[in-house]
């Protein structure tokens, strides 16, 4: 059963913005080639998200980005043991929970939430995340409405932060946090009513203004309600956005296909039909939509391209199709497509794929290979052997001790061959002593 409006059934309830699906996610995930179980960052901010959902079957998660949607509560991340950073900024919510089994939680930020003064006391559920280093609150109403106290508060109640707002916690704010922290909670305790009654306040005013529109069959615009910005009027602002892209969209798929009853303008050509040749229709055209790594190398008899798929892909999806002159490797609507350096045998090349890295590996054989001879090498000649029962070579032998040279000789007092020998003998006389010298026996002579 449906309601007047024929659109949404009559039981069901109408959500403020898109849910977060496992679909969804997927698409997100393709760095990791869509697997949840392995994901260990994800993506997902302006989608107009409402809920959280469907993460806590990615347990591996660590960094998560979730900011610019319309998440009202912090909920559904209780598996997510490893979780390090998330990002909420931008988003509706007023309380800060169910992060408390997030136990490697590093860095939260809640930038331009709605978290008032009545609330403001949730910050010390994170008391139990004794890795939380970084905090962020920034644009939030109860830094608007208390500006003497909040960051004393925060400071105080979280011991283990290091920094608040981007800005480092030195050792004197935080003694002086905790000294002020008996008269900040008291004080706190009379500011939450007010904040009460404030936001009351607002959203009478804000229905006020509404029913007065309705009075005068005007449409509610989001330009009427600046004054009161609100969760309601976020979620309005999304819905009016979507609607407007929405339209758009089907503007655009209208004049690609024509009116109703007209052919289409493009005739039978299908959107978005990948060209792999030129208009000519015989030269490939080079592509790598995926920007898939990788390299080829000529080594004279065959050309040898090496791919790093992703070592997760299965290879029932891999299509790899060597032609002469190119080479094709399709996966999961992601082509790579390469000239080829020299013209090859398609009918004899080879893929083979690593189990380690996931590298596709193929190797094409030429059609006129390049076969280069090596240079001859030198061969050492082995040592001549000795013939059996040959004696060995028979060596000079030594001097007698008698005959050995000893000491320094001076070339200019050798005799040559045939004269000065003489010379020669008159050199080699000792010189006179003289009178005064006499020959000691017992003195050793002089080496």
């Amino acid at each position: 059963m449906t309601d007047s409006a024929g659109g949404t059934p009559s039981g069901a309830t109408v959500r403020d913005g898109l849910a977060l699906t496992e679909d969804l996610i997927r698409r997100k995930a393709e760095h990791n080639e869509g697997m949840l179980s392995t994901l260990e960052e994800v993506a997902l901010h302006q989608l107009d998200i409402d809920r959280i959902e469907t993460l806590n079957h990615c347990r591996q998660l660590k960094i998560v980005y979730l900011q610019s949607n319309l998440i009202s509560r912090i909920e559904g991340l209780h598996r997510l043991k490893r979780l390090e950073y998330l990002n909420l900024a931008l988003n509706n919510i007023s309380c800060i929970e169910g992060l408390d089994r997030c136990e490697s939680l590093q860095k939260l930020d809640l930038t331009v939430n709605f978290i008032d003064l009545d609330s403001l006391h949730t910050v010390g559920s994170l008391k139990n995340n004794s890795d939380l280093r970084e905090l962020f609150l920034t644009g939030n109403p109860c830094e608007q409405h208390w500006e003497n106290g909040c960051r004393h508060y925060v400071v105080a109640t979280l011991p283990q932060l290091e920094s608040f707002d981007g800005k480092a916690i030195s050792k004197s704010e935080r003694l002086l946090a905790l000294q002020r922290l008996p008269a900040l909670e008291h004080e706190l305790s009379q500011l939450a009513p007010k904040a009460v009654a404030r936001k009351a306040e607002q959203r009478r005013r804000r229905a006020a203004k509404q029913a007065e529109r309705a009075a005068r069959g005007e449409e509610e615009s989001a330009g009427d309600d600046v004054d009161e910005y609100c969760p309601e009027v976020r979620v309005a602002d999304a819905r009016e956005a979507r609607e407007q892209r929405e339209a758009q969209e089907a503007a655009k798929e209208g004049t690609r296909r024509g009116g109703p009853g007209d052919a289409p303008l493009f005739g039978d050509q299908m959107g978005g039909e990948r060209r792999f040749f030129k208009a000519d229709g015989t030269t490939p055209v080079q592509m790598n939509t995926a920007k898939w790594p990788f390299s080829i190398e000529d080594d004279g008899a065959s050309v040898v391209l090496d791919i790093a798929l992703p070592r997760f892909l299965d290879s029932a999806q891999i299509d790899a199709d060597v032609q002469p002159t190119y080479v094709r490797v399709s996966a999961k609507k992601n082509h790579l497509q390469l000239l080829l350096p020299a013209e090859v045998l398609a009918g004899a090349s080879t893929a083979e794929r690593s189990a380690t890295t996931g590298h596709l590996k193929l190797t094409c054989p030429k059609l006129l290979p390049i076969i280069a001879s090596p240079a001859p090498r030198r061969q050492k000649l082995p040592p001549k052997k000795r013939a059996a029962g040959a004696a060995p070579t028979a060596l000079l032998p030594p001097p007698p001790p008698e005959e050995r040279l000893t000491g320094a000789v001076s070339l200019r007092i050798v005799p040559r061959d045939g004269e000065g020998a003489a010379r020669a003998e008159l050199a080699m006389e000792e010189p006179p002593l003289g009178d005064e010298w006499e020959d000691e026996e017992e003195v050793p002579a002089l080496l």
